[in-house]
Order: structure tokens, then C-alpha cells, then sequence
């Protein structure tokens, strides 16, 4: 079976962690016998034309186990977004014919996100007649199936296959589509040491794992610490992005720089090492599809706090975290305080086991009994 994965998001410029998953789920892929590759878009800002002309237009990078064919074009959804998806259709179009010409055509065509790259992608699978499946992440999934989007959206219903990555995402779906499954994003569970039940000594360290960005307001975790006067806290910030600078000034304002560390964006491996002296992990964000780092804390035995953000409230429950509103400074103060107060009454066992499904093992076999499914579909 070959599968050509062709993603929405990549990572590329300041945010590195965006589409990351996309990455690791074509990885997993071929790591199961499934032979994948990776055609991407990328569009350039129409701010920067000059830049734009002297930019390589199409070059392959070579990860792991596949190859990652790159293209570019210029962004013109500034100017008008129709415009935008005819140009990124078209270059789709020439780009997977010459991917065939090179490489043989793909049994599947699978799409990350509904506009640009699954809009696209259903057009390119109809001509050159290859099944087409779209997975979604966009935590507010119901605008690509209302006016004036729905009008792609439309076309789309019952000639791809719909997945997306949350229960509740499914449910929103299927308003509109008669079938959508689940297919959530992997998680490398065996890449993060469950090191237990930790100790809570001199302090309670708290962790922050995501992209510095405007909605997962971090803020909100500092602003919390400060009305904490008798626990002494401290929280590590990992990830690094455009509200950086700002996350970092209102910690200053909030005179918590001795409290507060931020760690930049760091690998893998020296995440789960970093765990390893972490208590709690906290997830302030307002909305999550799916919200990754809380599934890799609980894989190396660590509790959560989150934000009734929609993503975590799938997978987190009294026995392995706590859940608080969203932008609510005391709400999430209580659920730091709570958590401290029963801190050992979590299992570290419980909390890798309770993330099992997300596992690279599970999500893989759930990915490859949809395509076999399309493809005897097909025939």
C-alpha cells in the first residue's frame, strides 16, 4: 500500500511545532509497512515578492523513512480567497503528476485540514481517480461546513472520507456528513519514561508545553502562581513562538522571573528527560483539538491540569487530572492548589494506561483499516 500524506501545515519559520504530528504520522506510517511520503504547498506571503522570486520552487527534503516533496506559491488569500484555493489546486494538481512520474501512483491520497490542502486534494483524487481521506484538526471545524465555506465542503461530502481528531469534532461533523471517523493524532508513548509517582520536596513544579501563541494563554498560569501564596511553585515554559516576547514581559509585570523559567523549544528526548523532574502538567489554553502534551505527560506518569479547552476533556478524568474553566485565573488556581493537596492519590501506571489508544501501534492500525476499506471501496 502507498499512501501520499498532503498537509495543510508544515513545519517551517518561527513555529516549528506546527503540523509536527504530520511529520511523525507519515514516520509511523512507514515504520508499519506502509509506504509514505509527503507532498506540501507552502505559500509565501504576498508581502514579500522580491524574497519570493529568488526561492527555490520545488525541492525535496529526505526525513527518516520518506521523502518530503516541497512546492511554492504565493498566498493569495490576503487578496481573495478563491483565487487562493483555484492557484493552490492547480499547483496540487501538477505537483502529485509529477510525484506519479516519478514515483508511481499513491493508493490513497490522505489530507491534513479541510481548506487549503483536503479541498484540493478531493479535486486531484477525482481527476487522476485515487481515493481521497481528510483528517481534520481545526478545533472549530463547524465554519468549513457553513456559508461561504461550505460551498467546498459541500462538493466534498460523500466523495472523500471525513476523520478528524477529536470525539467532539466527529460529533460536529456529522451534522452535516452521514459518516466521519475518529482517526486522532499518535503520540509516541515509547519515546516517554514513566518514571513514576515524583516526590513533591521543597517545591511544586509545574510544566507548560506548547507553542508560544496568542490562545493558549500562559498568562493565565502566571497570573495564577501570583495568587498563590502558601505553595512554593515553580513553572517551566517549553515551546517558543510569536507571543514569546510577550509571555515573557508579563511574567515580568507579574514580577515572577524567580519563578518562572522558559526553556525554548526543545527535542524529543529532552522533553521526556525534563519530565522527569516535573509534577503536573498545565494545558491554559481556550481551545484544543487534541492538545498533544497533555497525552505525553500522562505517558511518562505525570498528572494534568487543563482548561475545559474541548481536545483534553476526552482523554482526562478524575483519576488522572484536573479540569478548570477556561480564562478563569481562580478556576485554575483551585485545580493547582487541588492537585497539590492529593497529589498521591495518582497512579503513574494508570495515567500512562489511560493514553494507550493514542499510541503509535493503535492509531496506525485504525489509519490502515480506513484505507483498506476505501481502496476495496474503490474496487
Amino acid at each position: 500500500m502507498k499512501v501520499l500524506v498532503i498537509p495543510t501545515w508544515y513545519p517551517s519559520g518561527e513555529d516549528k511545532l506546527m503540523g509536527a504530528y504530520h511529520k511523525d504520522f507519515t514516520n509511523a506510517l512507514n515504520k508499519n509497512g506502509i509506504k509514505a511520503d509527503m507532498l506540501y504547498i507552502e505559500r509565501e506571503r504576498l508581502s514579500k515578492p522580491v524574497k519570493y522570486l529568488f526561492l527555490k520552487k520545488k525541492y525535496v527534503e529526505h526525513e527518516k523513512n520518506y521523502n518530503v516533496y516541497k512546492y511554492r506559491m504565493l498566498n493569495y488569500a490576503p487578496i481573495n480567497f478563491d483565487l487562493e484555493i483555484k492557484k493552490y489546486t492547480n499547483k496540487l494538481l501538477k505537483a502529485v503528476k509529477e510525484y506519479i512520474r516519478i514515483n508511481g501512483k499513491p493508493d490513497i491520497l490522505h489530507a491534513q485540514v479541510i481548506l487549503p490542502a483536503g479541498y484540493a486534494t478531493y479535486v486531484v483524487g477525482k481527476k487522476l481517480n485515487i481515493p481521497v481521506i481528510v483528517t481534520e484538526h481545526c478545533g472549530n471545524v463547524e465554519r468549513f461546513f457553513k456559508p461561504p465555506l461550505n460551498k467546498y465542503t459541500d462538493e466534498m461530502i460523500g466523495n472523500v472520507v471525513f476523520t478528524t481528531v477529536s470525539k467532539y469534532m466527529q460529533k460536529i461533523a456529522l451534522k452535516y456528513t452521514d459518516k466521519c471517523e475518529v482517526l486522532p493524532n499518535l503520540v509516541d508513548i515509547d519515546n516517554y519514561v514513566n518514571y513514576g509517582k515524583r516526590k513533591i520536596e521543597n517545591r511544586f513544579n509545574l510544566v507548560s508545553l506548547c507553542a508560544l501563541r496568542e490562545g493558549k494563554k500562559i498568562d493565565n498560569i502566571f497570573k495564577a502562581i501570583k495568587k498563590i501564596d502558601d505553595i512554593n511553585i515553580h513553572l517551566d515554559v517549553i515551546g517558543d513562538g510569536f507571543y514569546e516576547k510577550y509571555y515573557k514581559d508579563e511574567c515580568k509585570k507579574l514580577e515572577l522571573n524567580d519563578k518562572v523559567n522558559f526553556l525554548g523549544r526543545l527535542d524529543k528526548v529532552e522533553i521526556s528527560k525534563m519530565f522527569k523532574h516535573e509534577h503536573v502538567l498545565v494545558i491554559s489554553s481556550e481551545l484544543e483539538s487534541f492538545a498533544i502534551p497533555g497525552i505525553e505527560a500522562l505517558a511518562s506518569g505525570m498528572p494534568v491540569v487543563a482548561t475545559k479547552c474541548l481536545g483534553p476533556e476526552e482523554y482526562i478524568n478524575d483519576k488522572n487530572g484536573v479540569l478548570c474553566e477556561k480564562n478563569d485565573v481562580d478556576s485554575l488556581k483551585k485545580a493547582i492548589i487541588y492537585m497539590y493537596n492529593n497529589y498521591d492519590k495518582y497512579d503513574a501506571d494508570y495515567l500512562r494506561k489511560s493514553v494507550s489508544m493514542f499510541s503509535e501501534e493503535e492509531v496506525i492500525k485504525k489509519a490502515k483499516s480506513i484505507y483498506e476499506e476505501m481502496i476495496r471501496w474503490k474496487r
